[in-house]
């Protein structure tokens, strides 16, 4: 078969490929492309042959791709990497890319590429990974997200100073509820507890179920004053509510703020011993000041 004949071939194989497909030399100037890739990225080919990124797309576009191209280049082998691009037309995608050094000229080593849009998938990735972070019953964040959090913001105290401080409830004497009306009452009376509280508190803090009955804010709050303010809030709040016909609850809170040298245990440890003597207090009250 003469050459001209395979590369018709060629180009007829890959536009009839939907990932995007593009080439471009050793001074990363574009020498050809896939029918998809110029819908993909809506521009003619004659405004695309002979023009780098940068005479494209915007500058942090351009200088993303520059650096994969340098990336792989300079290893000399095959580079994926995967992430989320906005186009000039202002749509975003979630891509996967691979990235070849190939000959396109005698000692000319330029950059084969081949991208496929994989948003739906990488949203429905996202959308399991929240799923796993909830809880079932009432749909805050779990335990698991509790952790994941505390870590970020610990890891913020330690390298910032950027304040948090944690606040402990929990429902008193709940044990009763599904004693006297049995647990699926108790389960939408935690339901309904969840639902209140992820009302009235604010979008620097989360609202997490770490046990039965018993739930924690992780407040990034600047003052300790704010903390206490929202903790106050919250137990009248609770306390002036019929979550079910028949059933009015309290809550115990306990709250502490982050200290140098603090851990997850640490911190945890001193804000549950706060909540327990808020218990001995007589419940439906506060305790903020450190255990001597």
């Amino acid at each position: 078969m003469k050459y001209l004949e395979k590369d018709l071939l060629l180009n007829s194989v890959i536009n009839l490929i939907d990932d995007l497909i593009f080439y471009k030399d050793k001074d990363f100037k574009y020498i050809g492309c896939n029918t998809a890739f110029l819908h993909f990225i809506n521009i003619s080919a004659d405004k695309l042959i002979g023009k780098n990124d940068f005479e494209i797309f915007d500058h942090d576009l351009a200088s993303l791709f520059r650096h994969h191209d340098k990336l792989m280049l300079a290893e000399g082998k095959i580079r994926t990497n995967e992430e989320w691009v906005t186009y000039p037309d202002g749509s975003r995608v979630y891509l996967l890319t691979k990235k070849i050094p190939f000959e396109y000229a005698t000692n000319h080593i330029g950059i084969l590429g081949i991208s496929r849009d994989i948003t739906s998938l990488e949203e429905a990735h996202q959308q399991l990974k929240a799923q796993t972070l909830l809880d079932e019953l009432t749909k805050v964040k779990n335990r698991k997200a509790y952790n994941l959090k505390i870590k970020a913001l610990l890891a913020g105290f330690e390298r910032y100073q950027t304040p948090f401080a944690i606040i402990s409830i929990d429902i008193d004497d709940f044990k009763k509820i599904n004693d006297n009306f049995g647990h699926d009452i108790g389960d939408k009376v935690l339901q309904s507890f969840s639902a209140l509280i992820e009302n009235h508190i604010r979008q620097t803090d989360h609202l997490f179920r770490v046990g039965g009955e018993e739930f924690v804010i992780l407040s990034e709050s600047k003052t300790k004053i704010d903390t206490i303010q929202l903790a106050e809030k919250l137990r009248q709040t609770v306390a002036s509510k019929t979550l079910m016909p028949g059933i009015n609850i309290t809550i115990s809170l306990g709250i502490c703020a982050v200290i140098k040298g603090d851990c997850a245990n640490s911190i945890a440890k001193r804000v549950d011993s706060l909540l327990y003597q808020a218990k001995t207090n007589g419940k439906n009250n506060i305790v903020f000041k450190p255990v001597e």
